[in-house]
């Protein structure tokens, strides 16, 4: 079944009305929709990597704007930015939780990493009670059945499951990148 066509007009509708979830699912086709080159169902690390970046700035325009500064893609890579400074990714550490994903309110358990799992997708906070880079999160849980079971999780996304540096390091990049255009 084919996925109905989105619009940035759309993403901004939903926005306007608070309709968070909403939203982040229509962030999620309006990414893969922007992906130069091959169709693409959930976005790998290569994928995020193709991204648009008017697309990329479009968006979070839309969610910095109706969020007042909450939500976005630049308030996660300030964020994340931040934090890095004091994350060590050793091979030993590939799995645990980036401390991003701590602090935007991601993960299920907050005992001391590498024990933290992450939240299953409807547990997320869809309100702007959230804790600041929340939202969109979509783009980091959908998750093809493999890629689930290949981060921990139970088949259905990232839901319980372990880290993805990978996926996260990607998009962070592609914004950096985006940003010097």
């Amino acid at each position: 079944m084919r996925e109905p066509d989105w619009s940035l007009e759309d993403l901004e509708q939903l926005l306007q009305q608070q309709e968070w979830q909403a939203a982040d699912q229509v962030t999620q086709a309006l990414l893969l929709a922007a992906v130069e080159g091959k169709v693409h169902r959930s976005l790998s690390p290569q994928a995020l990597a193709s991204i648009s970046c008017r697309r990329l700035h479009d968006i979070n325009h839309l969610w910095v704007t109706a969020s007042h500064g909450q939500f976005g893609f630049s308030v996660q890579h300030r964020l994340y930015t931040e934090l890095a400074k004091t994350f060590d990714i050793t091979e030993l550490n590939l799995i645990t939780p980036h401390p991003f994903c701590q602090q935007v309110g991601w993960l299920m358990v907050t005992v001391p990493r590498p024990l933290a799992f992450f939240k299953f997708y409807d547990f997320l906070d869809f309100s702007l009670g959230a804790p600041q880079g929340h939202l969109p999160a979509y783009w980091y849980w959908r998750l093809s059945w493999l890629e689930s079971w290949r981060t921990g999780g139970f088949g259905s996304g990232r839901g319980a499951g372990f880290a993805d540096l990978a996926r996260l390091d990607a998009m962070m990049l592609r914004w950096t990148r985006c940003s010097q255009v």
